[in-house]
């Protein structure tokens, strides 16, 4: 059975020592790393959790950050990392969408090292939804031409607080779907409780590209979220995501394991639905 976590995160090393410097430079860094205690994970950790946790290959994410060469560094790491790890790790780059040109080229660029998707993006700090759809569209365009899927950070409208939760509510991400309905999307943390309304009959039409994945849930759901998002949405709309690391990777499958569904739906939520979604071969 093909186990594929499709939303973890590493940072070259250095980030770490300069917290501070980037916290100033980057929005969405300091929104997520501020906290002292926030978790840091090289590509060598990530390869070591996914051993120990029998996850076979993982999607390197990136953040949605608002500084340009915070990104590029941080894209070329995961780059760097797939390529050492081919069989083992997926790169995703990250842009901001309002950057225009630049983000493109960027894509492009990144596109062409082997990235296989965009993002995470982060709608809040990156300044996305405040944006006209306009001005996002010739990024969104690039993604449906190279079939690159945009991973994008969702949040609940309701529930408790945590650092980088935002406001990208299943409403926001409804009008996204509306006007880029040939896109490919994966809203993560289950779209902020999106599935749940798949099982109104024109939502689960409307999310014919669309995937939800599982990160952090342990933070924010019991694990019969899967079951119940599985049966709202379709089994085929859910991926097994962790969030490491801010997530253990084992306690993530080990939470999993106790969300009521079957074991052939396990196994599609596991990698099977990632493995087609994302065009994995193996």
């Amino acid at each position: 059975m093909l186990i594929i976590d499709t939303c973890t995160h590493i940072l070259p090393e250095y980030f770490a020592a300069e917290r501070n410097a980037l916290s100033s430079r980057d929005a969405t860094f300091k929104s997520l790393f501020t906290d002292p205690n926030a978790n840091f994970a090289t590509s060598d950790d990530l390869i070591a959790s996914m051993d120990a946790s029998n996850i076979d290959i993982s999607v390197c994410a990136g953040f949605g950050w608002t500084d340009q060469e915070v990104a590029f560094e941080a894209n070329n790491y995961n780059i760097t990392a797939a390529r050492s790890h081919p069989n083992r790790l997926i790169a995703f780059c990250s842009v901001n969408p309002i950057w225009g040109d630049y983000a493109i080229k960027e894509v492009e660029r990144c596109y062409e090292a082997g990235a296989r998707g965009i993002g995470e993006l982060h709608p809040n700090t990156q300044g996305i939804l405040d944006a006209d759809m306009a001005n996002l569209a010739p990024l969104f365009d690039t993604a449906k031409q190279l079939d690159m899927p945009i991973l994008m950070h969702a949040s609940e409208p309701i529930g408790h607080t945590y650092p980088g939760k935002g406001t990208v509510t299943p409403d926001l991400l409804m009008a996204l779907i509306n006007a880029f309905p040939n896109n490919k999307f994966i809203f993560s943390h289950f779209g902020g409780g999106l599935p749940f309304y798949g099982l109104m009959p024109e939502i689960r039409s409307a999310l014919k590209n669309v995937c939800f994945d599982s990160a952090a849930f342990p933070y924010l759901y019991r694990p019969e979220v899967f079951e119940v998002s599985a049966k709202a949405a379709g089994k085929e709309k859910i991926l097994f995501a962790s969030d490491y690391p801010l997530i253990s990777q084992k306690k993530a499958l080990e939470l999993m394991s106790q969300s009521g569904l079957t074991e052939e739906e396990s196994d599609q939520i596991k990698g099977l639905n990632a493995s087609k979604f994302l065009k994995i071969s193996r």
